[in-house]
């Protein structure tokens, strides 16, 4: 009798050890499915404005080259002129800076110039 139970009570364990099983697999199945249809929904939306260059097009010339003054400064490479790269101009060479101002469209090509110059002229 006792031995009839256990082995009722290990079949029984066995199903219900099973069931959460799946259940556990569907639902990550599930959240899988769920995320990658967002991640297609958020890369194909042209409606969608990111921060970032779109992957797809590319960064215009002016993105790559404030990328190259990034990676200069030694700074997220993002091609887009914010304040911590403008924060790491003004800390790498204060007095160009100050006398030139921030990273824009208008004085991209100056700053990218120094960069690129025989000894890196920004001081």
């Amino acid at each position: 009798m006792k031995k009839d139970n256990a082995i009722l009570l290990g079949i029984g364990a066995a199903l219900a050890g099973f069931g959460i099983y799946r259940f556990i697999k569907r639902r990550q199945t599930e959240k899988k499915a769920a995320a990658e249809k967002e991640l297609a929904k958020a890369t194909t939306s042209p409606d969608k404005i990111t921060a970032f260059p779109n992957i797809s097009t590319g960064p215009n010339a002016v993105q790559r080259k404030i990328m190259e003054i990034q990676s200069f400064l030694g700074v997220a490479v993002d091609g887009i002129a914010g304040p911590q790269t403008n924060g790491a101009l003004a800390r790498r060479a204060p007095a160009t800076y100050a006398k030139y101002g921030a990273i824009t469209a208008s004085n991209v090509d100056f700053y990218n110039a120094l960069i690129k110059g025989p000894a890196n002229l920004i001081i």
